[in-house]
């Protein structure tokens, strides 16, 4: 018997200070035609996990994410919000 495990892209984000961190996506949503991911950070301790949101903009054919402007990032922190609300009903 096998068992299908589902594959996780990681996503290697760099922080300013130059910290490399790897994350997945846990959802994503679109506003006003651009897609914004929920990122959730993959370490050993869930409990510590660093949760971020990006813009995904497209550079050759390839996803990059971005940090968004502040008023993307409230836009996309109000609809994952509403979605979080949602699945809880």
């Amino acid at each position: 018997m096998t068992e299908e495990m589902e594959e996780v892209m990681v996503i290697t984000i760099t922080s300013p200070d130059g910290e490399e961190k790897d994350f997945q996506e846990v959802d994503a949503v679109e506003i006003d035609g651009k897609i914004f991911s929920l990122l959730l950070e993959i370490c050993e301790n869930e409990d510590e996990a660093e949760a971020i949101i990006a813009r995904v903009d497209e550079e050759d054919g390839e996803p990059v994410y971005v940090e968004p402007t502040e008023e993307e990032f409230e836009a996309a922190s109000k609809a994952f919000e509403e979605l979080a609300a949602e699945d809880e009903e």
